[in-house]
């Protein structure tokens, strides 16, 4: 649902192209990014919502301690990651070490890279590869307002860090996936048990296990806390707030 964001601040960048105050372009280097997100944290009395892929390792390394020390100094920081940033272990380690007070959650679709703080002001990116393709600064509170939205549905839609990292190596090997897949595909035990080579009691024994570790109360919910927990990815992305307008 992120994917949106790119979109609505293009939209944006055309509809206040003459309010260079509002929204304004950075040089695509990390030094300019950097700068631009530091300002950004530091301003924050309030709140600090934040996405982060994984990627640039450095700069991520960077932020992550600018949202460490923002956290505790009383900000209260969301930080929505993608997989690649807890199962980095350099990155995993520096945010256990470095932003404790940070709270975080996993999600598995592409994001867009930002920094929103307060709904004052924020910084949004995208990245060709590893490298920063585009960058703005954002002080138009219309497109602050909507970003924060897509960041919110996007949140609570998200499995918290400590759900992540408590799953077993089973409920990540390759037949966890394919018992999820097909749980989510609504074959019957019977069809499903005969695709993976098991009989119709082994099936159920396992689908009982993998439900009861997702924390889930029935196949259905296991199939939503297995796309939240990023074992599986999502069927269809859902409605965009992103299409509407900035004013």
């Amino acid at each position: 649902m992120l994917l949106e964001a790119c979109k609505l601040v293009e939209s944006a960048v055309d509809r206040h192209r003459t309010e260079g105050r509002l929204i304004a372009a950075l040089d695509p280097d990390e030094g300019s990014v950097g700068a631009a997100t530091e300002r950004v944290i530091a301003s924050a009395g309030r709140t600090l919502s934040v996405v982060l892929s994984g990627k640039g390792e450095e700069e991520t390394l960077q932020l992550i301690g600018r949202l460490g020390r923002a956290a505790a100094r009383g900000v209260e920081v969301e930080l929505l990651g993608r997989v690649a940033l807890v199962e980095d272990r350099v990155l995993a380690e520096h945010l256990e070490k470095y932003a404790p007070g940070v709270e975080v959650r996993i999600v598995t679709a592409p994001l867009q890279e930002m920094v929103l703080a307060d709904g004052v002001s924020g910084v949004v990116w995208s990245r060709n590869g590893l490298a920063v393709r585009e960058a703005v600064v954002i002080h138009a509170s219309a497109v602050l307002r909507n970003l924060r939205t897509l960041f919110s549905v996007s949140w609570s839609c998200s499995a918290a860090l400590s759900d992540y990292r408590n799953l077993s190596d089973r409920s990540r090997s390759a037949l966890a996936r394919r018992i999820l897949l097909a749980l989510n595909s609504g074959r019957t035990d019977e069809v499903a048990a005969r695709e993976l080579g098991m009989s119709v009691r082994t099936y159920r024994r396992n689908v009982a296990e993998i439900t009861r570790e997702l924390g889930a109360n029935s196949r259905f919910q296991a199939g939503a806390r297995a796309v939240e927990l990023g074992l599986l990815a999502p069927l269809v992305e859902g409605p965009t707030v992103g299409r509407q307008r900035a004013g």
